[in-house]
């Protein structure tokens, strides 16, 4: 039986070890591509090229639009920013920092294991699940600030624990101000690389009150004045800025569209690190040991609720990630003194490395390098060869291609779903096809809400003035298309709106293919599902050709609709070799996709009539 035992923990040594492989192949193949994999690594890279040049990275709402803010710290920036000059106009180095911090957030769940456990395996093992795991696994390759951040919070929370340790040995006063001043300043790098992270610095402020009231009091005010003079000082230097980037651009929304479906995958793919960790945390305080650790851990848990921010993803759940790793290891060890529950702990974690698998196959990270590579190749001419502003959601797009960074399509979405900004500026340029090109990420227009990068107002003037001229797996392009007609103004089943219209070529001709595009406009939210269509028909109604489709050949559903939103519809009208001499008449309208019911005009008409032709 102790062998069969051995048996199971070796496969599960073995199963981490792969997640472990897989992590570091990712990690590698990632460092030396050259292009963006993520949203948030090229406005990140955007403000380190800046900080690099010497650059003011934090201005206000007031100098311009456009205008382009940081809306991070500066530390992870800044450590990268020295680098450029070294390293060039890439990714690489920012890349490394980030592997960096989660090597040493590795190194620290080793250490605290082992000194909660004394059982050096577990303490790996514990090290590697942390590496290994899915989110983990997502967020390593790129160049993001979180795992510097939380690393520099771990280093912190490390410090406040070796005080508390000698608390009970040893009165040196020395030793308690390098401790604790050490804790201060890593809390500060911690806050000054993401705003966020104020978990570890609250809950070492509570677990040095609990002990010493004095002390609590005074790091308190140490941390808070320090961290104030900083912020002080940067918001004059930036002209009020620093403030403005930090705390007004990150007053995002929050809802529970975002929220749920973030926690539920959390729950769900880290189930089983969360039970050994909920039984290692109990199992510490039943012990009467209620330090900074097991504080740290409960407030982290609570600060999740952050994770239903607009634009907030896999990121807000590192921390407690790390610090659940750190107390699964307490757990497993004290389930190990129990003997009828040695096989169900390697068992359990051996489904845990199961719910890992989904997001882990190595094929599904090639074919995002290659659509990534592919998308750039096709794209970087375009940009290259085109004078003027140009709007692409992937910032690395432009500055990839030595053109600067003038829209941030987060930054402003956000600031206009608070009711802080108007975007006139942006919707005008839009409406009047200003802008020679923009370019969106795959599937951001189709789903506007869940990617967040862009308002309904923004995708609305889009297709008002631009179409669609290009697209790959990763990129949508977008060009200047001005509609040829704007009447009649029609609205069908008091919902949808005709705006204007283009039809090429405008004649019937016997093989070709007629292409229309409509502007449509949402008098009201659609609340159910509907198709379009186009049809030629004779005047007594028999069908030349016609195109019946929901939105965006059905990947823009009505509900997913905003009032007064405009989308443009493109029609495909494939003619007959032998258009039969007579008259022929283009009509457009809207049925209900379950029942066909058709909507209706005012005047009780079931279609709009746009053009009428005569084929002699």
């Amino acid at each position: 039986m102790k062998w069969t035992l051995r048996a199971v923990w070796t496969v599960v040594g073995v199963g981490i070890a792969f997640y472990l492989a897989l992590t570091f192949w990712l990690v590698f193949r990632a460092i030396l591509f050259p292009y963006v994999l993520d949203y948030g690594e090229g406005d990140v890279f955007w403000f380190t090229l800046k900080l690099a040049r010497g650059m003011n990275i934090y201005t206000t709402l007031a100098s311009s639009p456009p205008f382009d803010s940081a809306n991070y710290p500066p530390v992870a920036m800044l450590l990268t920013a020295v680098m450029v000059p070294l390293f060039g106009v890439t990714l690489t180095f920012g890349r490394w920092l980030n592997f960096a911090a989660a090597l040493i957030l590795a190194a620290f769940i080793i250490r605290l294991v082992r000194a909660r456990t004394n059982n050096p395996r577990l303490a790996f093992l514990m090290a590697g699940l942390f590496l290994g795991s899915t989110f983990v696994y997502h967020w390593l390759p790129l160049y993001r600030v979180d795992l510097v951040g939380v690393a520099f919070s771990f280093a912190g929370i490390f410090c406040v624990r070796r005080w508390q340790s000698r608390q009970r040995t040893t009165d040196d006063e020395r030793r308690t101000l390098v401790l604790l001043g050490g804790a201060i300043l890593f809390f500060l790098l911690a806050l000054y690389t993401k705003q966020s992270l104020f978990v570890a610095p609250t809950a070492a402020t509570l677990a040095i009150f609990l002990r010493n009231q004095r002390a609590g009091i005074l790091f308190a005010l140490a941390l808070g004045a320090l961290g104030g003079a900083v912020f002080l000082l940067l918001e004059i230097l930036t002209q009020g800025g620093w403030s403005f980037g930090i705390l007004a651009l990150n007053a995002t929304v929050w809802t529970p569209r975002v929220f749920v479906p973030l926690l539920t995958s959390f729950l769900v793919t880290y189930a089983v690190v969360l039970v050994f960790a909920t039984v290692g945390w109990f199992a510490r305080v039943r012990a009467k040991h209620f330090g900074v650790l097991e504080i740290y851990a409960l407030v982290s848990v609570l600060s999740l609720a952050l994770a239903g921010r607009e634009g907030a993803w896999e990121n807000y759940f590192l921390e407690t990630i790390a610090v659940a790793c750190v107390f699964a290891g307490v757990g497993i060890h004290a389930l190990e003194t129990l003997p009828r529950l040695q096989w169900v702990i390697p068992v359990l974690l051996l489904a845990q490395l199961a719910l890992f698998w989904n997001e882990h196959d190595p094929r599904l990270a090639q074919k995002l390098f290659d659509e990534v590579r592919a998308g750039n190749e096709h794209v970087a001419p375009l940009i290259q060869n085109t004078t003027g502003t140009v709007i692409a959601e992937d910032m690395g797009l432009l500055w990839g291609n030595g053109k600067p960074v003038t829209y941030y399509s987060f930054v402003y979405s956000t600031l206009a779903r608070a009711g802080r900004y108007d975007q006139k500026w942006e919707v005008e340029n839009l409406r009047a096809g200003n802008f020679p090109l923009v370019i969106l990420n795959r599937g951001t227009r189709e789903d506007v809400d869940a990617f967040g990068n862009f308002t309904h107002a923004f995708v609305s003037a889009l297709d008002y003035g631009y179409a669609m001229t290009g697209a790959d797996a990763r990129y949508v392009v977008y060009e200047p298309a001005p509609l040829a007609h704007f009447g009649p103004r029609v609205t069908l089943g008091d919902t949808f709106e005709l705006v204007g219209w283009s039809l090429a070529p405008d004649e019937l001709r016997g093989g070709e293919e007629m292409v229309l595009s409509i502007v449509w406009r949402a008098a009201q939210k659609p609340t159910a599902r509907f198709t379009t269509f186009a049809h030629l028909e004779t005047e007594d109604g028999a069908k030349l050709a016609q195109d019946d489709h929901e939105p965006l050949n059905g990947i823009y559903p009505t509900p997913r609709w905003a009032q007064d939103e405009m989308v443009r519809e493109t029609y495909r009208l494939r003619l007959p070799r032998t258009v039969p001499a007579g008259e022929y008449v283009l009509r457009v309208g809207w049925y209900d996709t379950l029942t066909q019911d058709r909507l209706s005009a005012a005047d009780n008409r079931d279609v709009i009539e746009l053009k009428n032709f005569a084929v002699r």
